[in-house]
């Protein structure tokens, strides 16, 4: 199963270390969020004093599942979701990791 974590643009942008991190290869839903987590997710961000509170968490730790890398591509890559995405802010769009002591980790 594939797992996709959408950033929210919490006080007006983006942070590192992407507006989408893919979780591949994760063994369920509390695996991936612990592997993005070490890929810079963050949750409570409001509580933590990090993200705005108007805006929200910029992270909630809940996934879209898909069953292929295509299928989750498709889906984050829609126009509506790359037109809220297009700014020059050097955030990439997505990042696609598995188990982070892998040597095989993507980041596009």
């Amino acid at each position: 199963m594939i797992y996709s974590f959408r950033q929210t643009n919490s006080g007006g942008y983006y942070c590192q270390p992407a507006k989408h991190i893919i979780v591949k290869d994760a063994r369920n839903e509390d695996d991936a969020v612990d592997t993005a987590m070490l890929a810079g997710m963050y949750l409570q961000g409001v509580a933590a004093g990090s993200d705005c509170s108007c805006c929200g968490n910029r992270w909630s730790g809940e996934a879209q599942q898909y069953a292929t890398i295509e299928d989750a591509l498709l889906d984050i890559t829609r126009d509506d979701i790359l037109r809220d995405s297009m700014e020059s802010d050097n955030v990439p769009h997505y990042i696609v990791i598995d188990d982070l002591d892998v040597m095989d980790t993507v980041l596009e």
